[in-house]
């Protein structure tokens, strides 16, 4: 088998090790360069696959003006089909870079100013703690300067896809303003409308207009239907107990939001990267000003403390978080998860190289992720860290599996017992509606129910009282929710009472 050189797009496939729970297929290596070094780490990486529990991953390293893909494992549990270089994996909250760059691109054609207030574009738009929403500015969203919130929003926006206009007004109106640096989806969900408002079109095909297509960056996306109807594409993997399977909580169109809502793949990663690292032109293509993309990478919001201390981040740029790889020298970098998948990117501007890893897994894939960032970031600029992950979290993860503990995505506990209902099963079936958090549908599987709010699928357990349920994972907080029974027995409605949504909420048929 012979390296294939793609352009400047060097390629090696490897699953170094098979594993009987990943059903890995046995693929020869191949170099990827001339670097030895950089070798002899991409086939490390591949041995420590079947002990952090990786289905599937792509890496794109882009250093020296070239960039070197290495692939791994499976697209789905029960595919032998082994991910390539174009295939595609759901990249989550790596989405804000794009989307704070759309805002820059808008901003550099004078169609919005990064100073100009919010309501500018969003009249009448409310936020909570009685904050005036024209004392923010599109700036302060990109950059997580102000730390909008709302735990009902990334539900109705991430999960069950359920949102609304009506729905997002109604929850900013009563949600969190930090006033100080703070990571949110909502931050970036808020830009996203502002690019639907100044564009008239939606925000992931304004970023298709803006960057993909004159990027060449054709296999990346902002709909879940375009991924996963796609014949080469990863999907969410987890444990259910016994078998890895596809996750159900997979993304749909309608949870694909400005926050969290692209697919890509290990080549057009790498060409965002390399967007980067040219200063905004690639392909020929002038995408953004050389000033523009140094100002994305420079810290305009600051954290109150540094967070990490071999990939540092001390606060935001534009989409970007920003810091250093060890202190040493300057790191921009995002990361990305979901359940059963996770990814992260990583530019070094002094170096001129980058990273972009994409893994169809989550738990103790995301340790093997740190690893090979680290390593690959180590090679790449010779700064060694103190503390050494590969050993570190090897030794940790061992003796978690051999005692049992290891941390594995659970996806056993989506449907619900049901010793402690006091009715037919088949009377608490059906669809329930409330005006602000959507349907509620409930279904009979066996002797069991299966709870989800539109697209999300909660982790649900029985409550401490009959006939109630307790959701561990819809919220900040646990959620309970009770059914409501009418005088001869009859379920007519499910009142839903959660901290951080105020009031309890009903659901009626």
């Amino acid at each position: 088998m012979r390296l294939t050189q793609l352009a400047p797009i060097a390629l090696l496939t490897l699953a170094a090790s098979t594993s009987p729970l990943l059903a890995q297929p046995k693929v020869h290596a191949l170099p990827i360069s001339n670097d030895k070094e950089l070798n002899k780490l991409a086939k490390s990486w591949g041995e420590l696959t079947d002990l952090f529990d990786v289905p599937g991953a792509a890496i794109a390293i882009v250093k020296d003006g070239q960039t070197y893909i290495w692939t791994h494992g499976n697209r789905t549990p029960e595919s032998r089909s082994p991910v390539n270089k174009d295939t595609m994996f759901y990249i989550a909250s790596i989405t804000k870079t794009y989307t704070a760059s759309a805002i820059v691109k808008l901003a550099e054609e004078g169609k919005l100013g990064l100073n100009d207030p919010i309501t500018k574009y969003l009249p009448g738009i409310k936020l909570g703690d009685s904050v005036d929403a024209s004392s923010i500015t599109i700036e302060d969203l990109i950059t997580h300067r102000k730390g909008i919130n709302s735990s009902p929003i990334v539900l109705l926006d991430a999960y069950s896809g359920e949102i609304t206009d009506e729905r997002y007004d109604y929850w900013l109106a009563q949600g969190e303003v930090a006033g100080s640096t703070q990571y949110t989806n909502v931050n970036l969900t808020l830009a996203g409308r502002i690019i639907e408002q100044v564009t008239g079109i939606a925000w992931r095909d304004y970023l298709a207009q803006a960057f993909f297509t004159p990027a060449g960056m054709t296999r990346t996306t902002g709909y879940a239907s375009e991924i996963y109807t796609d014949d080469n594409a990863a999907f969410p993997t987890v444990w259910d107990g016994e078998n890895w399977v596809v996750s159900f909580q997979m993304k749909t169109d309608r949870t694909m939001h400005a926050a969290g809502g692209l697919g890509t793949t290990a080549v057009d990663a790498a060409k965002w990267i390399q967007l980067q690292i040219n200063k905004g032109t690639i392909n020929n293509e002038d995408i953004l000003s050389p000033e523009l993309i140094a100002a994305m990478h420079e810290q305009h919001a600051a954290l109150d403390k540094p967070e990490g201390t071999i990939r540092i981040s001390t606060g935001f740029g534009h989409g970007w978080n920003v810091g250093s790889f060890v202190g040493q020298t300057p790191l921009s970098s995002h990361g990305g998860g979901y359940s059963g998948t996770s990814a992260w990117y990583g530019y070094l501007p002094e170096f001129d190289a980058g990273i972009a890893i994409l893994v169809n897994g989550s738990g103790l894939a995301n340790a093997w992720q740190s690893i090979v960032a680290v390593e690959a970031f180590t090679h790449i600029t010779g700064f060694e860290p103190d503390w050494n992950p590969r050993e570190n979290f090897s030794q940790r993860v061992k003796q978690m599996k051999a005692d049992g503990e290891a941390p594995r995505i659970d996806q056993g506990h989506i449907t619900m017992p049901t010793d402690h209902l006091t009715r037919p099963l088949d009377l608490y079936t059906g669809w329930f509606h409330n005006e602000h958090l959507g349907t509620l549908i409930i279904e009979r599987i066996d002797n069991t129910l299966s709870i989800r709010l539109g697209d999300f699928y909660p982790t649900v357990e029985p409550g401490e009282e009959p006939n109630t349920a307790v959701i561990t994972d819809m919220t900040d907080t646990d959620s309970i929710f009770r059914f409501i029974l009418s005088e001869t027995g009859y379920i007519e409605a499910v009142e839903f009472t959660d901290d951080s949504l105020g009031a309890p909420l009903l659901f009626t048929r």
